[in-house]
């Protein structure tokens, strides 16, 4: 029998707590594949090349600490690079230039007008949130300024709204691959998150939804950023997919509610594969 590898699972504290069922689902598939899997909370991190783990599942969104690890050949899933694009909106953005998304304007506390040529309404976000935190519809300047008072001096993106607002569809990738995608509709307003009440639907591509998945994840492969396990995530505007962003700590409760996959068995799975 082979000698069980040891991995951690760092999470910070918060997140750790909203996701114990996950954690525990994690830890029962790793043994089930000979992985050893134990949580180390980032307050609590420190890396000591005397008790380093074989892999490392990352679920926090401090690239710094992922490439302290790989600084130390401990192989990170998601990798630092991935990191580093998804968990800011305005890398995310940039490294993505060329592929279809919506106008953006990135706004901080020394630039926090509104361009002439981006007009009203738009899309107010701050470029580290995720889950749907602080994502608002603006209208007018007033209500631009509100939502960016939420933000500030965090940076902000200001955009175009994507013409059918509340709809986004969630592409699974696994390791470079397409597993499943998730249809979410917002139950109002235009936060589809399912933690935040949107509705969701098991999703068959259609072929540009497919190509634009696709495309995004060449896109990360050819720069040394494969997806491990990621979301890619597609707007719709006119009838067209468009990028939204990518997911790094991607979330699968939606794809359980949706669909007999057991994405996190799979993943085990096939990090097991590759150490």
């Amino acid at each position: 029998m082979n000698e069980m590898k040891t991995g951690w699972l760092l999470y910070n504290t918060g997140d750790f707590e909203q996701n114990r069922m996950f954690v525990s689902h994690i830890q029962d598939k790793g043994k089930a594949v000979g992985l050893s899997l134990e949580i180390v909370l980032t307050e609590n991190f420190e890396l000591s090349t005397e008790r380093l783990p074989d892999f490392v599942i990352s679920r926090q969104r401090d690239y710094r600490l992922n490439q302290r690890l790989e600084d130390d050949h401990v192989p990170v899933f998601n990798s630092s690079k991935v990191s580093k694009i998804c968990n800011d909106k305005r890398n995310t953005h940039r490294f993505l230039e060329g592929l279809p998304q919506m106008r953006t304007q990135i706004v901080d506390a020394e630039h926090p007008d509104t361009p002439e040529s981006m007009p009203f309404p738009l899309v107010v976000k701050p470029v580290n949130g995720h889950g749907g935190d602080r994502v608002m519809l603006v209208n007018n300047k007033t209500e631009m300024e509100n939502a960016l008072s939420e933000i500030l001096p965090q940076p902000a993106l200001l955009q175009e709204p994507a013409s059918e607002a509340g709809k986004d569809l969630r592409v699974f990738v696994l390791f470079g691959r397409i597993v499943a995608s998730v249809m979410r509709t917002a139950r109002d307003g235009i936060v589809s998150n399912f933690k935040r009440g949107g509705s969701v639907e098991l999703h068959a591509l259609t072929d540009a939804e497919e190509a634009l998945a696709q495309q995004v994840i060449r896109r990360f492969a050819e720069h040394g950023a494969p997806l491990s396990f990621a979301g890619v995530d597609l707007l719709y505007h006119h009838g067209a997919p468009v990028i939204n962003e990518v997911e790094d700590v991607v979330g699968s409760r939606m794809l359980y509610k949706v669909s007999d996959i057991d994405v996190i068995d799979l993943y085990i799975r096939r990090i097991a594969e590759r150490l």
